[in-house]
């Protein structure tokens, strides 16, 4: 029987894989690695890459495109989930990289519905999240005491979604804000949080960028990998 490993590698900085990832990476025969498209490159591999010291790994790309076309995704997906399941049957193993951590939001669980698990194996290898990150780079509790934490996913018509989690919720954490910029500059002007929020693109990159202030956030585009928390109470 085959086995397959899905880990989450972390947001971007390579310090952060853990030594768990880094030993099962280099053990296993093969490693899959998700792309926007047929010759692009891979943010989970380049973080990874420095660790790789199996000389015998065979490193697959799997395409995943960034779209919201559900049909077309689910094809991928499908499609993406038959190759692992045939390339792993028979006794080979592998490990499916993920940014950040495979149970938030990450193409790794998309897939898993669509791996045979009667000839493969499946073990999950926790990761560092981004906005775990993020907390840390600001240096700000994602929640203390008796204060609530809410996680959100922007999505282009998610308005009354994200007005309901800033209502009800002490801290919230948006995901994917590149989405839906226009939107969440409104409602953080319409409820007062102006001074309540930071927005960290491509944490733990070289291209880090903080933009804690309302002009600024208005007047840049926000890159895909960017995660967003707000605080109620202030960024204390």
């Amino acid at each position: 029987m085959g086995k397959l490993f899905g880990i989450g590698v972390g947001p971007g900085d390579p310090e952060l894989l853990t030594i768990k990832a880094k030993r099962i990476i280099n053990e296993v025969d093969f490693l899959f690695c998700p792309v926007k498209r047929e010759g692009s490159e891979s943010f989970a591999f380049e973080i990874v890459s420095n660790y790789i010291e199996n000389n015998q790994l065979e490193i697959i790309d799997l395409v995943f495109p960034m779209n919201y076309e559900e049909d077309e995704l689910m094809k991928m997906w499908k499609k993406n989930g038959e190759i692992i399941s045939g390339i792993l049957s028979g006794n080979k193993t592998g490990a499916f990289i993920t940014i950040g951590d495979p149970a938030v939001y990450s193409t790794f669980m998309y897939i898993l519905p669509y791996v045979d698990s009667d000839s493969v194996e499946v073990e999950i290898i926790p990761g560092i999240t981004s906005f775990c990150d993020v907390a840390s780079k600001i240096k700000v509790p994602l929640m203390v005491a008796e204060e609530s934490l809410a996680i959100v996913p922007i999505r282009k018509k998610n308005n009354e979604e994200l007005s309901d989690a800033i209502v009800h919720n002490d801290n919230i954490v948006l995901m994917k804000p590149s989405n839906n910029p226009e939107e969440i500059i409104k409602m953080l002007k319409d409820k007062g949080l102006e001074k309540k929020f930071a927005l960290i693109s491509k944490v733990g990159t070289n291209e880090e960028n903080i933009i804690d202030n309302i002009d600024e956030l208005e007047k840049n585009k926000i890159p895909y990998l960017s995660t967003m928390i707000i605080k109620k109470d202030g960024m204390k």
